[in-house]
């Protein structure tokens, strides 16, 4: 029906595009533009406000928006005729949205999506907000006495509107940069951060913060890192519970694998149901950290669960991973995901129904909204003790129950999928993967890994331009700052795991380009957009660590890996100036650093360096993957007697034997050609 109805109405010129947000309003009434010469030549010819609204494709309120407003043909009537209209997806192009978002927080006092701002024809933010209603409620002005206000100032007051911009060019165009002083990267900074993160540790549940609690991986896999140096085991057990919290909440998807973007109550339990690539591809690095300092079994089955859900759901038939699962299901938000206590009546069967039940404490009144969220309260031994059945048998027994319930849920309407690939948030995977395959050897993760990157290297990467985004054979947008460090830093990690040293000359190569085109000599810093890029009112840095590794926080990581695995020095003291002169804010407000700070740890103490040159890597590999060891690199290939590189050429098997060297600065011991040798090495070193 609703296929029918597109094909009744007039397409607007987003028909276009490949984005899957911006094909959402294709056929809207409004006359909506992609961001482009197009729509701001004409903004400028007939001197009309622009009207830039921001959104993405899983996010619920951008769907309430759109059809409250975007699709009411009067709404549509009074936009076309005042302004011109630019539909922008963020995840295309989220050097836009960070200009403009910045920009409505300094006039509200807060963002979010949809973001919507007013624009003077020469790109200057006026006036903006969020979510606007169709009629005024809770303090929110309706859209449409919104749209005839500004429209009016623009015509009657004129002067006033140039004023207001004059202003907010004035302030987005202050730098950070200007107003902090550098600090020393020590161990002292990484004690303050860590103390940061302490103030904001919820004890109970887990987390850093009440209502509504996000994952804050990065911080976790800080804080692991903070352990591992300093042998505190405050800081371990924040990021351990905070995960624990998570796993067994109704974040997390406990039929299908994979987690829901936060949740909407501190006990981890109610979440809000969108699937993003970027969360899970953050957690499943998290968790590998955690399961090799723990041997935890839960740990290692997320890992599994969470996999499989990404294999079976996620992944294109070129190799790349998808961006994102909508909320909603036929408007109705986490409809996919729930579950009526009659349904599970009929799906299943005693004893494995009551088992399940009890265990993911499903009950005919519900946990919300007359449904139940499957969440745990418990470990597995102990429901295992209070059923009286042996662990083992109740896992197969959930294990079957799970089976079960997916193939009925795969009969339901489907939420919304984001089949766009986005080559920032596909390189945190990459690497991710890149850990699984070191932690549990499983070659699955590997030839994963492997495909994702040649697609990357490929499709995304052509004629020395990295591309944000590849859809229906077709690579869009330049990339940006998060864009080729994250891929930089992802493809050592497949040097690492496969000895393939085009891996290695690859990230080389997108070092050249983040240095030659992104790095910001004067202030040792980074802009989000290369100097080839359209320029912006405003060159906008991307500091801060917030759902995802900021630009300035990867390029950091990647520069500091690549110096240690080529021995280039100056790759190092990039990455050291960038970070010293972050290090007073740093220190004082860890929390939004986490990724930096893992850069940190590693900075203030080098891991080792273990080249393992054979054909039969194994048992060196398990050796080293049963200990948590977070600073260490370990590179395995069948020989590197040839290699380009100083720190790795004539690593190579003796006497036809695999052969393991363990190094710290590359100043190595003898090599090891026993696993029991290997591992008295790694212990002395």
């Amino acid at each position: 029906m609703e296929n029918q109805e597109k094909d009744e109405k007039a397409p607007n010129r987003l028909i276009g595009e490949t984005s899957p947000y911006l094909l959402q309003h294709a056929y809207n009434p409004v006359a909506w533009y992609p961001w482009g010469e197009e729509a701001l030549d004409r903004a400028r010819s007939e001197n009309k406000m622009i009207f830039l609204s921001i959104g993405y494709s899983s996010c619920h309120w951008c769907h309430v928006m759109e059809h409250e407003s975007f699709e009411d043909p009067e709404t549509a009537r009074l936009m076309n005729d005042k302004f011109i209209n630019i539909k922008v997806d963020r995840e295309e192009r989220p050097d836009l949205d960070s200009v403009y978002m910045e920009a409505v927080q300094m006039i509200t006092g807060q963002g979010g999506w949809p973001l919507n701002v007013w624009l003077t024809p020469d790109k200057i933010p006026v006036f903006g907000g969020t979510y606007f209603p169709p009629q005024s409620m809770h303090g929110r002005p309706d859209f449409r006495t919104v749209l005839g206000k500004l429209a009016d100032m623009h015509e009657q007051s004129p002067q006033d509107v140039r004023q207001q911009a004059d202003k907010m060019r004035q302030a987005i165009q202050q730098d950070l940069y200007q107003r902090i002083e550098p600090g020393t990267v020590n161990r002292d900074l990484l004690d303050r951060a860590f103390a940061s993160y302490k103030k904001s540790f919820e004890p109970v549940h887990g987390g850093f913060s009440t209502a509504p609690k996000f994952p804050t991986t990065m911080g976790i896999e800080f804080l692991l890192r903070y352990h591992h140096l300093s042998g505190n085991e405050e800081a371990a057990h924040m990021a351990l519970h905070s995960l624990d919290g998570m796993i067994m909440g109704g974040i997390y998807d406990q039929a299908g694998g994979g987690f829901h973007r936060y949740s909407t109550d501190e006990k981890w339990l109610v979440p809000h149901f969108e699937k993003m690539l970027y969360d899970n591809a953050l957690l499943l690095s998290a968790l590998c950290d955690a399961w090799q300092l723990t041997g935890k079994a839960l740990y290692r089955e997320t890992i599994y669960e969470t996999y499989g859900w990404l294999k079976r759901e996620m992944l294109s038939g070129e190799g790349g991973f998808y961006s994102a699962l909508d909320a909603d299901t036929a408007g109705e938000e986490g409809r996919f995901y729930i579950w009526k206590d009659e349904e599970i009546d009929k799906i299943l069967r005693d004893p494995d129904r009551h088992y399940f039940k009890t265990v993911y404490s499903v009950t005919p009144q519900g946990n919300w909204e007359g449904f139940n969220i499957l969440h745990r309260t418990n470990s597995l031994a102990d429901y295992a003790a209070g059923l009286d059945i042996e662990p083992g048998a109740l896992a197969e027994s959930l294990a079957r129950s799970k089976d079960r319930l997916l193939t009925e849920r795969d009969k339901r309407v489907r939420p919304g999928l984001d089949d766009k690939i986005i080559t920032s948030w596909n390189s945190m995977l990459l690497k991710s993967l890149c850990k699984c395959y070191k932690a549990f050897g499983d070659e699955d993760f590997k030839r994963t890994a492997v495909d994702n990157a040649n697609l990357l290297t490929t499709r995304l990467w052509q004629e020395d331009v990295l591309y944000r985004t590849y859809k229906d054979g077709i690579a869009k947008q330049q990339g940006f700052l998060d864009d080729y460090a994250l891929l930089c830093e992802a493809l050592s990690y497949v040097f690492e795991i496969t000895g393939d040293e085009k891996y290695l000359e690859q990230a080389v190569g997108l070092a050249a380009s983040l240095r030659e085109n992104f790095l910001d000599k004067e202030h040792n810093a980074f802009f989000y957009t290369s100097k080839n890029h359209e320029p912006l009112i405003v060159n906008s840095r991307d500091v801060f660590d917030n759902v995802t590794p900021s630009g300035n926080s990867a390029a950091c990581a990647a520069f500091q890996r690549l110096g240690k695995l080529t021995g280039d020095g100056s790759l190092q003291a990039i990455a050291g100036r960038a970070m010293e002169g972050l290090g007073n804010v740093m220190a004082d407000h860890g929390t939004v650093f986490g990724y930096l700070l893992q850069v940190i740890v590693a900075e203030v103490e080098p891991g080792q360096e273990i080249i393992i040159a054979g054909d039969t890597p194994g048992p060196f590999r398990e050796i080293w993957a049963r200990q948590y060891n977070p600073l260490s690199f370990i590179i395995t290939g069948s020989t590197f007697s040839d290699s380009v590189w100083s720190t790795l050429k004539g690593k190579e098997p003796l006497n036809g034997r695999t052969t393991a060297y363990v190094c710290r600065n590359f100043k190595c011991h003898e090599p090891a050609t026993d696993p029991e040798e290997f591992k008295n090495r790694l212990a002395r070193n």
